[in-house]
């Protein structure tokens, strides 16, 4: 009876090996693993979400939550760059060769809104601050390009700054002869323009590659933008800027309604701004 048992203990072990052998590759495709990954890109979602943009995917980041929201199709392969939140709540995702797409939370589906533009090469896009169905599009060389109905028809309305742009916001900052500012991240700093596209001229003296930038809505005068990995604000609207330390190389930013000042890192972590400067991890 005894060696019946022993039989039926290792017959039993050997059956949970084979099983867990079979399931583990399995678990570990349908959660994928984030840790160490650069964030490309953050914004927020209409629900308050943190939306996080890396090589592996799109995830959507809720207290200890992390859900991937599979990215638009592409025949080519090209991946996103670029996140940007429209007044009304609205996810735009955009990239060189991807163009410029707009997330349906409704049916969990991506619309493309290329119809109109010139080709597929977006390096950056930008939702106007308070208009929800105004959103701009840089494509390099053509120029910058804006939709009044949320990219279905798209005009071309200025060159852009002289240098490439990188990223840009829309901001409701006062002091614009029209709807508020655009503040471009270019290979040589921050560039500021009215959004009558007036002039492009330089947003303080803050100089070097410029790979984020992101405001406060509540005070938009707070501007803040990533060089060479290193985070700087400014309190009066790019007119100056300083170095803020984060323990982190930062590589994307945005405004949490819930947590503030959210960066992405290098090492692929999340830190929200606390009251007291300091930073603390974002839990996913």
């Amino acid at each position: 009876m005894n060696a019946f048992i022993y039989r039926l203990k290792s017959a039993l072990s050997c059956f949970v090996l084979v099983a867990l052998a079979a399931v583990i590759p399995a678990l570990a495709q349908a959660q994928p693993e984030l840790d160490g990954q650069p964030v490309k890109a953050l914004t927020s979602s209409s629900s308050g979400a943190l939306l996080v943009l890396r090589d592996s995917g799109l995830f959507a980041i809720d207290g200890n939550a992390a859900t991937e929201i599979p990215l638009p199709p592409s025949d080519s392969g090209a991946q996103p760059t670029s996140l940007a939140k429209g007044a009304d709540g609205t996810t735009y995702l955009a990239g060189p060769g991807l163009g410029v797409w707009r997330y349906n939370s409704g049916n969990e589906s991506w619309q493309s809104l290329n119809n109109t533009l010139p080709d597929l090469e977006v390096t950056a896009i930008a939702a106007h601050a308070t208009q929800p169905e105004t959103v701009y599009a840089y494509l390099g060389e053509k120029g910058m390009f804006r939709s009044r109905d949320g990219g279905a028809e798209w005009a071309k309305v200025d060159a852009g700054p002289q240098e490439p742009v990188q990223a840009f916001l829309h901001s409701d900052m006062p002091g614009s002869m029209e709807s508020g500012w655009l503040f471009a991240g270019t290979t040589r700093g921050v560039a500021r323009s009215m959004d009558c596209f007036c002039f492009w001229g330089d947003a303080g003296d803050l100089r070097g590659k410029v790979s984020a930038i992101s405001y406060n809505p509540a005070a938009p005068e707070n501007v803040y933008a990533v060089i060479e990995r290193q985070l700087h604000h400014s309190a009066v609207g790019g007119e100056t800027w300083t170095s803020l330390k984060v323990p982190q190389p930062v590589t994307a930013l945005a405004f949490s309604p819930s947590q503030g000042l959210v960066v992405g890192t290098a090492n692929g972590n999340l830190l929200a701004r606390g009251a007291a400067d300091e930073w603390t991890p974002v839990h996913e």
